[in-house]
Parts: structure tokens; C-alpha cells; sequence
């Protein structure tokens, strides 16, 4: 009797596990989105220093343009460009929201709408990972962007 009941408590710590698991990057997730779209400077502090940022630009004439940055680099940018995305309101929205689990982080995977320049980015993603106090980093970020306004 007594080893059900231990066998019973592990697989409950199992599942509660799990269940956390799943409920923080959507949580952590959620939190970027509102710091974004209120373009509170302190969005930055969810990137990690050595994070790896990728963008890809098409330009209207054809050129394709390739960015890679530091998590380092990219908090000094993002601190530079907020007030000019706060004056443009130049917010994001996100749909089709999927979070995969990885060996030792989690992938979210979405479609990025640029509510300021009107254009959908499907192919944006987020890789996150607890850094060595337990709190989730964006580690790697991928996006494709326009530079002039679809609307």
C-alpha cells in the first residue's frame, strides 16, 4: 500500500511539474508582449548578454539584408529605438502562438503582426532558456522585417 501511494505522489509531482513547465513560458511569453507593446525600456532585461539576435530584411528593390546581434548589443538598440517605435505606436501583435519544449528551454513560434507597418512575420520565433538563478532568457530571437510601411 505504502509503495502505490509513493509511486502515486511521484507521478502527481510528475504532472504538476509538467503542468509548471508549460504555464511559464506562456506567462513569460505574455510578459514580453506587454512590455513591448508598452514600450517599457525594461523589456530588454528578459535577454540574455550573449543572446543571439537574427533579422532579415527585404528591401522594396530586392536586396536582402542579414543582421546578427548580440543579446548585448540589442538591449543598447532597443533602448535607442523605443521612444521612435512610442511615437509611432509602433506596436506588435502575435498569433498562432505555439510553445514546443527543448532539451533544456522552450521554442515559441508565432506569427508577429506590425500593427505600424502593417505586415505579418511568420516567420519569428523565440528560444528561451532558466538561466543559473532559474528565471527564463531569450537566448535566441529570429525576425523578419520590413523597412517601410504595407499600409
Amino acid at each position: 500500500m505504502k509503495f502505490i501511494l509513493k509511486i502515486g505522489i511521484v507521478i502527481f509531482s510528475f504532472i504538476s511539474t509538467l503542468a509548471n513547465a508549460e504555464e511559464k513560458p506562456k506567462e513569460f511569453f505574455s510578459k514580453y508582449i506587454h512590455l513591448g507593446n508598452t514600450f517599457d525600456p525594461s523589456v530588454v532585461n528578459l535577454y540574455d548578454d550573449g543572446a543571439q539576435i537574427l533579422a532579415y530584411r527585404v528591401y522594396p528593390h530586392g536586396l536582402e539584408r542579414n543582421m546578427e546581434l548580440t543579446g548585448l548589443q540589442w538591449k543598447g538598440l532597443v533602448k535607442k529605438v523605443m521612444p521612435l517605435a512610442k511615437a509611432k505606436n509602433d506596436k506588435n501583435t502575435f498569433s498562432n502562438v505555439v510553445i514546443t519544449k527543448t532539451e533544456d528551454g522552450f521554442k515559441i513560434k508565432a506569427d508577429r503582426y506590425s500593427v505600424g507597418k502593417c505586415y505579418t512575420d511568420s516567420g519569428y520565433y523565440m528560444v528561451i532558456k532558466p538561466n543559473e538563478a532559474g528565471n527564463l532568457m531569450i537566448v535566441k530571437e529570429y525576425m523578419e522585417t520590413k523597412p517601410l510601411p504595407s499600409c
